[in-house]
Order: C-alpha cells, then structure tokens, then sequence
C-alpha cells in the first residue's frame, strides 16, 4: 500500500505545505511507503525547507494499493476524479475556512466530494468543528484529528530587545501596527520583518527575537506563533481562530482581530513582561513543555499511525 500526499507546487512559505512534507516524511521513515505528489509539476520539490520526501512522478493510481490524501483546497476538484476513476481517498483540512475555495465545480460537488471521502483528516479542533458545521451530513466518525509537530531547530538563544513579525499576512495591519507603535516604543528596542526566508533563517532569527506578532487569519493551526513560542517569544496578536487551543498565557496574549489600540497595549506589556524576566519564569516554561509535547514528533507520529491503521482496514475491505 503506498499513501499519496498532494501538494501544491510553490515555494512560497505555506506552512501546511512543510507539515504535509513533514507527515510524508514521518510515515516513510517509520517503514510506510508515502510520496508527496505535485500534479500541477510533478517534478517540483520545495526548497525553502530541508526535506527528504519521495515523490510520485506518475498520473496513474491503483486503486488497489494507492491511497490519497487530498488537501482541502483540492477536495472539490480532484475528490470528483477519485469518484469517477474508483479510487480511495481522504481529505487533509487544514483550514477549515478554505474548504470551499476552490471555485472549479458546485458546492453540491464539494458535498459529494466529502461524502464520499473514506477519511477527512483535521489538524485542530477548530477545524473539527468548522467541518461539521459545512457538513452536517458527514459521518462523524470520517472525521480524524491529527497534529503536526515543530522542528527542533526553534529553540531560544541570547535574547535581544527584538520584535518580529511576518508582513505578508495581513499587510495592512502590520503597517498600521508598526506606525502606531513606533513612537512608544523603548529606544533599545527594534523591530524586524521576517519575509522570503528559509526555515532555518526564521528559526535563528526568532531564538534571538523576544516577542513576536501574530497576523493570521482564519487558519486551521497556524504553525509560526508556536514556532516562535518554542523559540522563547512572547506571542502577541491573532489567533486566526486554530489557534485558540493554544492561545493562552503567559506566552500567549490573544488580541481580537483588527483591534488596533489593544494591540499595541499588549506589545507594551509584553516588553515589560520581556524586562522583568518573565520568560524564564516557571510558568512560561512549564506551559512551553507542555506544548513541546502536545507538538513533539512522537505525538504527531501516534495520531498518524491511527490513520494508517484506518487507511489499511479501509483497503483491504476493498480488496478481499
């Protein structure tokens, strides 16, 4: 049996991409022959972060041993073509806000599409419950809640007087913010965007960083605020709604999208937290340990091996 993974072929930093590579990965490593398959270039392969994926290279599936796991964006277009072509598959939903983006077909063929999915795999609880909400016909128990894990390269370092940020989510808002707190901001403190880098550049550059500013919306799990976290960052700002699950203090202060004044109220308070040692407090630490584990590797690899576990008695009903 080999698990087929789509994914889009880009190079821009999509962090659902490095956790689709990751889990492919994973499987492979732990004796499951898995492949990352790129059907708009099948011989693409991402650069912006290590990896040692197979890839699939051919349009032909069998559908005796070739199981596909489709990402949420897809689920319309190329569920229909499992249909048809009698292939098993799942669905990956990262996002639950993004399960209807794809504009190619109806959103009676997105139902059918889920319907007929054999597994609809869920990287957060927001994301189950935002999947039962679109499809309350679904049977519950399709659904499979999985988790991704974060690389050890996040870690702190020698904390610097650093703020980061990423401006290519919410652009508008991360101009606003920075004009507006530019003029009460400490003279030793700076701030620096962090854009069109590789993970191991993000990962140096947030051990240094002391807080840093979350601008997501509507994402399923977003995974920098917890890398940044791991890297012993305050984290300010949006949760995106995935990731209220984590979203708490002391190393976590939710601002609602948005809301301009409270935002730069809570960096203002996070620098004096920075200032009076907060971060190497019990507290901060402990709840880091806590989310180290909840996103270690072993845990992410536990709920993948559940799914494998259904993927095989979902094939072999079909193929005795």
């Amino acid at each position: 049996m080999a698990i087929i993974f789509f994914s889009p072929a880009t190079n821009k930093q999509v962090g659902g991409i490095k956790v689709i590579y990751r889990q492919c990965e994973l499987l492979s490593n732990n004796g499951i022959e898995s492949y990352i398959y790129h059907p708009e270039n099948t011989q693409f392969s991402c650069e912006w972060f290590s990896h040692n994926v197979k890839f699939w290279t051919s349009e032909i599936f069998n559908h005796q041993t070739d199981f596909l796991i489709i990402p949420e964006v897809w689920a319309n277009f190329f569920g229909n073509r499992c249909i048809k072509a009698g292939l098993h598959y799942a669905i990956y939903v990262q996002n639950g806000y993004s399960v209807n983006s794809f504009k190619g077909l109806s959103d009676e063929e997105l139902y059918v599409a889920y319907d007929k999915a054999d597994l609809i795999l869920a990287i957060s609880e927001d994301t189950v419950a935002t999947i039962k909400l679109a499809f309350p016909a679904i049977q519950k128990n399709k659904i499979h809640r999985i988790f991704h894990s974060v690389n050890a390269l996040f870690e702190k370092s020698i904390k610097q007087p650093l703020i980061t940020y990423m401006p290519r989510k919410l652009p508008l808002h991360t101009e606003q913010i920075c004009f507006l707190l530019k003029p009460h901001l400490p003279s030793n403190w700076r701030m620096n965007p962090i854009n069109n880098k590789t993970e191991e550049e993000v990962a140096a550059i947030l051990s240094e960083s002391s807080i840093f500013l979350s601008f997501c919306e509507m994402e399923g799990c977003p995974l920098p605020p917890i890398e940044a976290a791991f890297s012993g960052n305050i984290v300010v700002g949006y949760t995106g709604e995935g990731a209220k699950e984590y979203f708490l203090k002391p190393a976590f202060r939710e601002v609602n999208n948005g809301d301009f004044i409270n935002y730069i109220k809570a960096i203002l308070n996070a620098i004096d937290d920075c200032q009076s040692g907060l971060t190497n407090s019990y507290a901060f630490l402990q709840q880091i340990e806590m989310l180290r584990h909840t996103h270690s590797q072993e845990n992410e690899l536990f709920y993948l091996m559940e799914t494998v576990d259904r993927i095989q008695t979902i094939m072999k009903r079909y193929t005795i």
